[in-house]
């Protein structure tokens, strides 16, 4: 698959980001606010942490450095091991990285970058040719099947079933799955609820409005650059599938163009990302993030997200809040289309914040993904576990030569 030969190419690079701020408008002026002056501060975004993750004001202080200490050393093990682990995540219960692998040099030079190494029977080649299998028997899509990917802290894989649309479809599917597995001994873990995952739609600093002419109301991901002295900004796929179409401000006045000339949306096995262009007076593209409150955190770069790690999101529905990544690199079946690569968080979200900016680490806050989409339970209706869902944002740096715009914190 041309997706997962990317995404092995990318393994240890380093993403620099942009992101697109217009401040708030009056409706008579099309004038952004200029940048703030002086740097805003991550208050708001510690509150928001306080908040959502039910920690103590010490307790976020504690969990941040411990994961700045843990991104450093993921870093330094995608630069030291031959290939992707199989798997890692961030254990907030001994406040260190963990890493998956299946040999004893791999472990040492896992402990060596400041990791906790654990011993596992499945190589992440192993675990990803095993999903590349349940993505074909899956084809287009399976009747509530929601979607598949590794379970990094199983060493397996994970199945997600909606158990209110399960039909003999579903089971037949699952018991292939079952009968991949056990060739190569991978246990399989299948998860059955009622939160169906819908791509969230519902306007330029990251997680404000745009409207995408006749494609309904969106966020905005990150400001970015690129060659030709082109500027603009990131957002989900499902946002920008019509080309050319005007894309428009909160306060209704427009502010570029979206998916120009039409090869600038993705929305499939590749992944859930677009780009619009920002190119009307008076918008201009920022570091910013409208952080807890609408107060701007600044962007000051990119991390590939970890399992267990902190973060926050913002869109223009239901704001600014906080939560952990729960999965990576999974696929997900929306119902209208199949995507590959995708993040899980406990985050809450609505509808509307479709394109929306993930970001973490308050003090130095690094871009993550743009949002996809999201269960029934939202920020204003927690009936059930929350799941929101992201796309990380290298792929579209990547795919398009672009540069996320950032700043000082």
């Amino acid at each position: 698959m041309e997706r997962r030969f990317r995404k092995a190419a990318l393994w240890g690079a380093t993403v620099a980001v942009v992101m697109a701020a217009t401040g708030p408008l009056s409706p008579a002026r099309a004038v952004p606010r200029p940048d703030p002056s002086p740097p805003p501060s991550p208050r708001a975004m510690l509150d928001a942490m306080r908040r959502d993750l039910g920690l103590t004001a010490q307790q976020v202080r504690t969990r941040l450095a411990q994961e700045a200490d843990a991104h450093r050393a993921a870093a330094t093990v995608r630069r030291v091991l031959g290939a992707p682990p199989a798997g890692m995540w961030f254990d907030k219960a001994t406040g260190k990285l963990v890493v998956a692998v299946t040999g004893a040099a791999d472990a040492q030079l896992v402990r060596a970058a400041g990791a906790e190494p654990k011993t596992v029977p499945h190589s992440r080649a192993t675990l990803t040719a095993l999903v590349r299998q349940i993505s074909g028997r899956a084809g287009k899509g399976v009747p509530g099947v929601t979607g598949w990917g590794v379970d990094e802290r199983a060493n397996g894989v994970v199945v997600r079933t909606d158990h209110t649309r399960r039909t003999a479809r579903t089971e037949a599917f699952e018991k292939s799955v079952r009968g991949l597995a056990a060739r190569v001994k991978v246990p399989v873990t299948v998860e059955r609820n009622d939160r169906r995952p819908r791509q969230q739609g519902g306007s330029v600093v990251g997680g404000e409005r745009w409207m995408p002419g006749s494609e309904g109301i969106c966020s905005i991901g990150f400001s970015v650059t690129g060659p030709g002295g082109f500027q603009g900004f990131l957002t989900a796929g499902h946002c920008t599938l019509t080309p050319d179409q005007a894309a428009y401000g909160k306060d209704g006045s427009r502010m570029g163009t979206s998916n120009q000339g039409g090869g600038h949306s993705v929305n499939d096995r590749e992944g859930d990302f677009g780009l619009v262009e920002v190119d009307q007076p008076g918008w201009i593209v920022s570091s910013y993030v409208a952080g807890q409150g609408g107060t701007p955190v600044t962007v000051t770069g990119s991390q590939e997200g970890l399992v267990g790690m902190s973060i926050c999101r913002s869109g223009q529905s239901s704001g600014w809040h906080c939560g952990e990544i729960t999965r990576v690199d999974q696929t997900v079946d929306y119902g209208n289309t199949v995507i590959e690569g995708l993040s899980f968080t406990n985050a809450c979200s609505a509808a509307g914040d479709s394109g929306g900016s993930y970001v973490t680490q308050p003090n130095a806050p690094m871009a993550i993904g743009v949002h996809s989409g999201g269960g029934a339970a939202t920020c204003g209706n927690f009936g059930g576990a929350t799941i929101t869902i992201f796309q990380p944002v290298g792929e579209a740096l990547a795919k398009w030569n672009l540069r996320l715009k950032t700043g000082s914190p």
